[in-house]
């Protein structure tokens, strides 16, 4: 059957017209959809998979402000609770580059309805667990649906809008991708408060049922000539994928507590690294790779690939620093670290489709450059940050970084997967979605471990001009031991615990120097980033024409 065959429209209701809107790399099955629904068929499926994604990517933060409450509930030390994290991200990212096969073995409708099933019963488990194994094993079924879902839902924009409505369709479809992150810390912190962290495990579950209920009616079967083919799991690659990124991420988290020229740390390293190496050479000879090599021959690929790595270090990083700023240094309730991300949010709802649309009309790389500068300006503004740093100047400054966001994301998507061929329009949106959660994965690892490093850096420094010769240091410890005897405490014991004080005070001042060393790193980064663009040769607004 060919594909015009498959538009069955009686005369006078536009059947060349639409005909001409759905793009040539759509399926049989999305064909029919779009006899049965019209035109608004894409905009029902776009809603459907953005309530979906917004589902499982608040999953990805809302648990953050609520690991003090689940180490205090379980006696876990912060070795056993980062697993949790951990085990969200592995599955998401190996998950996403089984989306490819997924799809083509049992179609887009299973797989999706699979996807939000395993999500819900992942919330589920969570809620009623009683051991750190099944929070674990609950966080990683919730990332298997994160990952099947998002570049799923890529790949249907490209199959159901023509190419000139896609920057819009994926700037819109962005806001779930990215404002879920946002706004996650604010739903997990009220949760904490209203009820306990058990909550935070079923905040999200209408979003999903609701996903759930629509998408066996408007998402797509798999055509039955792709299902004919049935091509095998590349589970070779997946495993040696999973060591590689597990293993990374473990070496990092774990490389101030074992050492980092440790033995055990060494061989996590080792080990990851031969892993990625031998998963290299094996997707090259696998005829269905699970991210094939193929997509990164494109120059324009590759180099927007830069730009979205660092665009999920930035989301996944900023949003992890900044609550934990304000609650750990400026005293503020996790409902109000919180909420403080809302208002940035709410600023990537409306940049989005602006960005979106202007992806369709002009050279994306001023767009990403605007972009780029928009956050390393912010995290050079955040570097400065005090104790006292009034919380709605630390709400503008967020806001001006989730406009570079806004700016870089859906153009370098967008960007990305316009530079393929149409048979590696799947590799290419799965390929993104997994460079995203692998950028935003190692950027909160990698600041978590630098903010540990710097802390305790500062701290040694501070603490060694505390001597008898430093006449501040002398001074401030008479005023504490003097309010304290004020309140009646004996002269022998305030002398001695204004001590404590004063050493509070300086691991207090460590840590916002160490913030603020992270917040710079991060702006440097961007300006790094910046440079890479001129890598990037002028995009082709048209898929595969870009080389």
């Amino acid at each position: 059957m060919t594909q015009s065959a498959g538009l069955h429209l009686p005369a006078g209701t536009g059947a060349p017209q639409q005909a001409e809107e759905i793009p040539p790399a759509a399926g049989e099955a999305i064909r029919d959809r779009f006899i049965q629904f019209g035109p608004r068929y894409r905009w029902l499926l776009l809603l459907t998979m953005l309530i979906g994604s917004m589902a499982t990517m608040l999953a990805a933060t809302t648990i953050n402000v609520a690991l003090p409450a689940i180490i205090g509930a379980f006696g876990l030390g912060q070795d056993q609770a980062q697993w949790m994290s951990t085990a969200f991200l592995a599955s998401s990212t190996l998950a996403m580059l089984a989306n490819a096969w997924a799809m083509a073995r049992y179609g887009p409708r299973a797989t999706y309805v699979f996807g939000m099933a395993t999500f819900i019963v992942g919330s589920l488990l969570g809620a009623v667990s009683s051991t750190l194994e099944l929070l674990i094993l609950a966080r990683a079924l919730q990332g298997v649906s994160a990952g099947l879902l998002q570049p799923m839902s890529m790949f249907l924009i490209f199959q159901t809008f023509p190419d000139r409505q896609r920057g819009t369709a994926m700037g819109l479809f962005s806001i779930g991708v990215v404002l879920a992150p946002a706004f996650g810390p604010a739903l997990g912190g009220v949760a904490v408060d209203l009820a306990s962290w058990r909550l935070v495990f079923v905040a999200t579950l209408p979003l999903a049922i609701l996903a759930l209920s629509l998408a066996p009616f408007l998402m797509p079967k798999g055509d039955l000539q792709a299902e004919q083919k049935k091509p095998p799991l590349d589970w070779q690659g997946l495993c040696l994928l999973a060591v590689a990124v597990v293993g990374l991420l473990s070496a990092f988290a774990g490389g101030n507590r074992d050492g980092w020229d440790s033995d055990k740390t060494l061989i996590k390293v080792a080990v990851s690294i031969s892993a990625a190496i031998a998963f290299f050479y094996w997707e090259r000879r696998h005829p269905f790779p699970a991210l094939n090599p193929a997509i990164f021959k494109f120059r324009q690929f590759w180099s927007a690939s830069i730009i979205i790595v660092a665009t999920g270090s930035a989301i996944y990083g900023s949003t992890y620093l900044i609550p934990l700023f304000v609650q750990q240094v400026q005293g503020y309730s996790p409902t109000a670290a919180g909420v403080m991300m809302i208002p940035a949010g709410l600023v990537m709802v409306a940049c989005f489709p602006l960005a979106g649309r202007l992806t369709d009309r002009m050279d994306p790389r001023i767009l990403m450059t605007f972009g780029i500068l928009c956050f390393a300006i912010s995290g050079l503004l955040l570097s400065g940050v005090t104790v006292l740093t009034p919380y709605w100047l630390l709400v503008s400054w967020i806001m001006f970084s989730r406009v570079g966001i806004a700016f870089c994301m859906p153009t370098a998507n967008t960007t990305a997967v316009r530079a393929v061929t149409p048979n590696l329009l799947a590799s290419a949106t799965g390929g993104v979605s997994f460079l995203m959660q692998v950028g935003g994965a190692f950027g909160v690892n990698l600041l978590a471990v630098l903010l540990q490093r710097r802390t305790i850096f500062h701290g040694e420094h501070l603490a060694s001009e505390l001597n008898e010769s430093n006449a501040e240091f002398l001074y401030g410890h008479a005023r504490q031991a003097l309010a304290m005897e004020a309140t009646g405490m004996p002269t022998l014991t305030a002398f001695t615990q204004a001590f404590g004080a004063i050493g509070q005070e300086v691991a207090a001042q460590a840590m916002v120097l160490a913030f603020r060393d992270c917040f710079f790193v991060i702006a440097i980064w961007f300006v790094v980033v910046l440079f890479t663009m001129m890598l990037m040769p002028k995009p082709r607004m048209q898929m595969g024409a870009a080389s």
